[in-house]
C-alpha cells in the first residue's frame, strides 16, 4: 500500500475514532489517576485552538480535566504558539484528502503534496512525492531549490531563509490614508509581534506607502535569540491576507487587503541549483532577482544592517507606546522595557 493509500486509512480511523476521544481511565498512571466528573461536553464544547484549525479536542481526564488537541495524524499539537509551517501544510493536506474522500467526484490536487517533516515540524531537506516519484531539495520555506529527478538529489542540509519580504495592497480611496503612514505602521508593527509571536528586532522593516496604498513588511531573523521561525510567520501572514483576516482599522474602519496584490520573496542564504530551462518565465525571473541580491549581498547587508538598526529602534518605541501601559508586560517579555 502506497502513502496515499496509508494517510486515507489513518484518515478513516481518525473519522471513527472522532473528536470525542478521550483517555481511558485504566491508561491513567498511578500519579496522575482518572478524574472524575470530568466530562467531554464541559471540556471541549467551547474550547478552541488559536494557531490550528486542522486538529480535534480530545478530552484528558489523568489527573486534571482539561483539552487536549491533536491533528489528523494523532499527533498532539500545541495551541499557545504557531504550529511549524511544514507541520501545518502536513495537516491542511490530510484536510484536503479527507474532505475529497467525503465529496462526490473529489480527487487530489495535482500541484500540491504532503511534506515530509522532521520531528520538531521543520522541513526535511529532501521532499518526494510517491505519486510521481520525483524528489527536489527545498529551503526552510518548504520552496524548492533544485529540480525535480527520478534520482535521488543531494540534499545535504536545510538552504536557510534569512530574509522574507511580504508586499500587499490596500482597497482604499487615496485619500483614507493621507497623514496616517505612521499609525498603521505602528498597528503593523503591535499585529506582528502579539498576534503572530514575532520579536520585535526580527522586524527590519515596514514601509506604507500611500499612493499605492502598499505595505511592505521585511523579516528576519537578524541574529535574535531564539527567534520565531519566519518562514512560519509569513505563511500564517498570507494565509491571513488572501482569507481577508489579517484585520488592520484606521478611523474605525477596517482596511480590505487585494487578495492579488500579496506577494512573499524568499531570499535563501545559498543560490537556487534549478536549471532555467524547465522553468516559467515568472519563475525565472524571480530566481534572477535572488541570485542578483545574494551577488551583491555584501552590499545589500550593509545597508539593511544599517537601516535595521534605525527602524528596530523605531517599532520597538512604537511596540512600547501603541500598546501603552496595558500591554507593558509584552514589553518585559521581549526586554525591551528596562
Amino acid at each position: 500500500m502506497g502513502r496515499t493509500g496509508c494517510l486515507f486509512v489513518l484518515l478513516l480511523i481518525t473519522d471513527y475514532v472522532g473528536a470525542v476521544l478521550a483517555i481511558p481511565d485504566d491508561e491513567c498512571p498511578d500519579a496522575y489517576p482518572a478524574r472524575e466528573n470530568c466530562e467531554f461536553d464541559e471540556v471541549c464544547e467551547d474550547a478552541s485552538c488559536k494557531y490550528n484549525q486542522y486538529v480535534t479536542c480530545h478530552l484528558n481526564r489523568c489527573g486534571t480535566c482539561e483539552a487536549v488537541f491533536r491533528g489528523y495524524d494523532n499527533v498532539t499539537v500545541r495551541c499557545d504558539q504557531l504550529t511549524p509551517k511544514c507541520r501545518l501544510l502536513h495537516l491542511e493536506m490530510l484536510h484536503k484528502m479527507r474532505t475529497a474522500s467525503s465529496q462526490p467526484g473529489g480527487r487530489r490536487v495535482d500541484d500540491l503534496y504532503d511534506p515530509d517533516c522532521e520531528t520538531n515540524g521543520t522541513f526535511k531537506a529532501k521532499q518526494c512525492d510517491d505519486d510521481s516519484n520525483l524528489c527536489w531539495c527545498v529551503d526552510s520555506a518548504g520552496v524548492r531549490v533544485t529540480d525535480k529527478t527520478g534520482d535521488d538529489p543531494k540534499c545535504d542540509q536545510l538552504v536557510r531563509v534569512h530574509l522574507i519580504q511580504i508586499d500587499f495592497s490596500f482597497k482604499v480611496e487615496f485619500i483614507f490614508l493621507k497623514m496616517k503612514e505612521q499609525a498603521l505602521r505602528r498597528k503593523v508593527a503591535i499585529k506582528l509581534v502579539k498576534e503572530y509571536t514575532l520579536k520585535a528586532t526580527q522586524i527590519l522593516e515596514i514601509k506604507v506607502h500611500e499612493i499605492s496604498r502598499e505595505i511592505s513588511i521585511r523579516l528576519s531573523e537578524n541574529g535574535t535569540k531564539d527567534p520565531t521561525d519566519i518562514s512560519t510567520v509569513a505563511y500564517y501572514i498570507e494565509r491571513d491576507l488572501k482569507m481577508n483576516q489579517f484585520m488592520l482599522e484606521v478611523d474605525g474602519k477596517n482596511l480590505q487587503v487585494e487578495r492579488e496584490s500579496v506577494q512573499v520573496w524568499f531570499f535563501d542564504n545559498e543560490p537556487p541549483r534549478i536549471n532555467m530551462k524547465t522553468i516559467s518565465p515568472g519563475f525565472a525571473a524571480i530566481i534572477i532577482i535572488i541570485a542578483l541580491a545574494i551577488l551583491t549581498g555584501i552590499a545589500v547587508f550593509v545597508v539593511v544592517r544599517r537601516r535595521a538598526k534605525e527602524d528596530r529602534r523605531r517599532i520597538q518605541f512604537e511596540v512600547i507606546e501603541g500598546q501603552e501601559m496595558d500591554d507593558h508586560h509584552l514589553a518585559e517579555r521581549m526586554g525591551l522595557a528596562r
